[in-house]
């Protein structure tokens, strides 16, 4: 029988990961602004920034190993639940004024601890519960979703950080988590081939292995992960640190909000389009192609422009095409993972690129306490074109996505 996209599975998932995305958006703003208000500094955000990222590099591939051999809901349920105590502690902290540097930067390294065994199980069961012919539309809507949150979230972040406080949203963020938890418990989730197997050292080791060779071997893979570092090294940081580049810039949080919400509102618009039309092969390379290309040029732009209004133009554009060449590309890359030791596969590559990230958010933030932060973000930028136009019009990458995406 075909599976519908709208299954309950879906629907469930969805909404569980569209609460705790509101709880992680309000979070990561209040925080973020609570650390450069008490220290001053862009080159501490940017070491919490890259706290996650490099967790995430140097454990994604075991932990994709370890979470095959494992039960995903046990794994969903279980980090969701953790997290929102672990959030709740926080949020105590601060409540008593008890709250300090070292103790922002701890939680966030046991948040990226959970997020590195979360990742690969919810990215893995996304492909069990939407059909394979609706995965870029599927995909979509998951985004659009996230995409529309952050858009109206971020618009308010300020406000609500000045209404609420800092100690009741991150109390907040703690209790979406134990919602998404208690939602999760209600989703069917197949077992995957090694489900049950003992996990062994020498068996992770084999796991890690057999996906270096995966990615080795395919051609477009072998392109891609190299590349993918590269850029993120050189083009990732400011998203970590648009908050001290807008303040830098003399703009207000409120500012800050609705800047960022603009792109997001750009990147809601370009997935419902997405969403809403299926495009042949052929054409989903293009623009692909095209989109990545262009948001590099218009993101560059962004950071040029010294009045508000212009910024946002540009911010709005980058959005657009940013998220559709994003959106294809993962939609595609999906696909051509295997079934068996998919969690590792897609591990080893998710540690690659997030290590060029992790990287730059904290060279950026170093040249940042140095350097005006603009010109920090327009050089990586520019540099950043290169292996762009490498990546998007290399014949394999034409290949690799025409014939993944039929």
């Amino acid at each position: 029988m075909h599976k519908k996209l709208w299954n309950k599975d879906y629907i469930l998932l969805l909404q569980s990961s569209a609460v705790s995305t509101i709880g992680d958006l309000m979070y990561s703003v209040a925080i973020g602004y609570w650390v450069y208000e008490k220290t001053g500094s862009s080159g501490l955000m940017g070491v919490m920034s890259s706290i996650s990222m490099f967790v995430t590099m140097f454990l994604s591939p075991f932990c994709g190993s370890i979470v095959d051999k494992c039960s995903r809901k046990r794994v969903i349920v279980g980090i969701d639940t953790l997290q929102g105590l672990l959030m709740l502690g926080v949020g105590a902290l601060a409540y008593t004024d008890r709250l300090n540097t070292a103790g922002v930067l701890i939680a966030a390294f046991l948040a990226a601890l959970g997020s590195v065994f979360y990742s690969p199980a919810v990215g893995t069961l996304m492909l069990d519960i939407i059909p394979r012919d609706d995965m870029v539309r599927g995909q979509s809507i998951q985004s659009g979703v996230n995409s529309l949150i952050n858009m109206v979230g971020t618009a308010f972040s300020g406000a609500m950080v000045a209404f609420f406080g800092v100690p009741l949203i991150v109390v907040m963020n703690g209790l979406s988590n134990l919602y998404a938890a208690a939602s999760e418990l209600f989703v069917h989730v197949p077992r995957t081939v090694q489900q049950g197997e003992q996990v062994t050292v020498k068996g992770v080791l084999k796991d890690m292995t057999y996906a270096v060779k995966t990615v080795f071997s395919d051609g477009c893979l072998r392109l891609f992960v190299p590349c993918a570092m590269i850029i993120n090294l050189l083009s990732a940081g400011p998203i970590a640190l648009f908050l001290p580049f807008c303040l830098e810039k003399g703009f207000t949080v409120d500012m800050y909000g609705y800047l960022v919400a603009a792109y997001t509102a750009a990147a809601l618009v370009s997935v419902i389009l997405l969403g809403s039309v299926k495009l042949s092969p052929k054409a989903q390379y293009w623009v692909m192609a095209v989109s990545f290309t262009g948001s590099v040029l218009f993101f560059t732009a962004a950071f040029c422009a010294s009045a508000f209004v212009p910024m946002c133009v540009a911010a709005v554009f980058a959005g657009f095409l940013n998220c559709a060449g994003n959106t294809i590309f993962n939609a595609s890359l999906m696909l051509a993972l295997p079934q068996e030791n998919r969690s590792a596969i897609l591990g080893f590559i998710q540690a690659a690129s997030v290590g060029g990230t992790a990287l730059s958010a904290l060279i950026y933030g170093l040249l940042g306490d140095v350097f005006p932060l603009h010109l920090v973000f327009v050089a990586g930028n520019v540099l950043s074109i290169v292996p762009m136009l490498h990546l998007c019009f290399h014949r394999q990458t034409k290949r690799f996505i025409t014939e993944h995406c039929e």
